[in-house]
């Protein structure tokens, strides 16, 4: 189970427990050499890795720190000296759990580099004519240039509306400035403008979305799945957008009216949508959305990468350091 080059800890040492497993992305497994770059960050702590549930509730009652995908509300009585439980996944809706008092949960916010590469590639393939040309060579065109040519534009000069302006949407604005695109960042509340921002760009709080967003070229959903954002963009806000205008949704699904996103879609009123999260995931084989040709449809796969644990540590450890005073 464990390597036998592990430190003979004294009985004083905080029990760090990692449970990272993943039944479909090996990026987002916690291995063995992961384990031993914290174990070396942290020498003032026991890290532990566990490969099963069983396994991970057997440590619980010794377990001080937790690193885990997800946590279920019975181990909180298995594990009374809990102090940390750590996810590396950005989104709150991942527990479900009440902590007792002093047990802190703690999320992750350093996806924005891995998810902004994913949105310039869509929006790119979406805009230069990418994913067209591909969807005519498999229909058998063998040399299409009309045919893309009369929806590919440039993105230098457009704008991308960011809904949702956190470290996600910040992080997706930072590399579209590299092609020339003005950003609008939508949030609840005011905050200051990132560095790479220049005089065309700006943050607008939510209550004005109606007001911005007919000046999108790109609409971008990166908000979380907490209260207050469900379907933010249905029927009339849809109405609102250039004709011209495609939807990208990498934060979570219940932010969009699936039923009017497909209605839109169907009447020409959007150009197309890519959607990497849905209301209910796995989408269904039923679900509309799958007969609308302009709507790409990916697994919630945006943030996958080799180096997705890597950052999540680059992450953590300073983190751990500060919450124990290292």
């Amino acid at each position: 189970m464990y390597t036998n080059d592990l430190f003979l800890y004294g009985g004083d040492m905080e029990r760090l427990e990692i449970f990272l497993v993943h039944p479909e992305v090996s990026w987002w497994n916690f291995t063995e050499v992961h384990r031993k770059r914290l174990q070396e960050a942290i020498p003032q702590a026991e890290v532990r890795v566990a490969h099963t549930a069983d396994e991970f509730a057997k440590a619980l009652p010794e377990a001080e720190t937790v690193v885990v995908w997800s946590f279920s509300q019975e181990w909180m009585d298995m594990a009374p000296k809990l102090k940390f439980i750590v996810t590396p996944a950005a989104g709150r809706d991942y527990f479900t759990v009440n902590p007792p008092a002093g047990v802190r949960i703690e999320y992750s916010s350093f996806h924005g580099r891995l998810i902004g590469e994913t949105v310039c590639a869509m929006i790119l393939a979406e805009n230069r004519g990418i994913a067209e040309g591909i969807d005519l060579q498999a229909q058998g065109m063998p040399w299409p240039k009309h045919e893309l040519s009369v929806g590919m534009r440039l993105l230098s000069g457009s704008t991308a509306l960011i809904l949702g302006f956190g470290h996600i949407g910040r992080e997706i604005g930072r590399l579209l400035k590299a092609f020339g695109v003005q950003i609008i960042g939508v949030k609840r509340t005011l905050s200051p403008s990132p560095d790479y921002f220049t005089a065309s760009d700006r943050i607008v709080e939510v209550k004005r979305l109606h007001e911005v967003l007919p000046l999108a070229d790109h609409l971008i959903l990166a908000l979380p799945g907490d209260t207050g954002t469900d379907n933010i963009i249905g029927k009339a806000e849809l109405s609102l957008l250039k004709p011209h205008v495609a939807l990208y949704n990498i934060g979570r699904g219940n932010a969009l009216d699936e039923c009017a996103l497909v209605d839109a879609l169907k009447a020409q009123r959007l150009r197309a949508a890519w959607l990497d999260v849905f209301r209910e995931e796995p989408l269904k084989k039923e679900s509309p959305l799958r007969s609308c040709p302009t709507c790409r449809i990916f697994p919630h796969s945006s943030a996958i990468a080799p180096q997705y644990i890597d950052f999540f540590l680059d992450e953590f450890i300073p983190k751990y350091r500060n919450w124990h005073g290292l």
